[in-house]
């Protein structure tokens, strides 16, 4: 992969599906972006998705 490189990928989120945008921002850089229960996500770091089914799951609970 390389910089730039945007992936679309579905993932479930307390039994709803849901869309996630991960992208390489830079060589070390992931970004993972979607929408949970009409509220923007965005995880960074290793692990981007992971870190955004995290912050879904918690706002979930709320």
């Amino acid at each position: 992969m390389q910089g730039d490189e945007e992936h679309e990928r579905r993932v479930k989120v307390r039994g709803k599906r849901c869309s996630v945008t991960v992208y390489w921002d830079s060589k070390s850089v992931w970004f993972a972006v979607g929408d949970y229960m009409g509220e923007s996500i965005n995880g960074s770091k290793g692990g981007a998705t992971r870190i955004w089914i995290r912050a879904a799951t918690y706002k979930g609970r709320l």
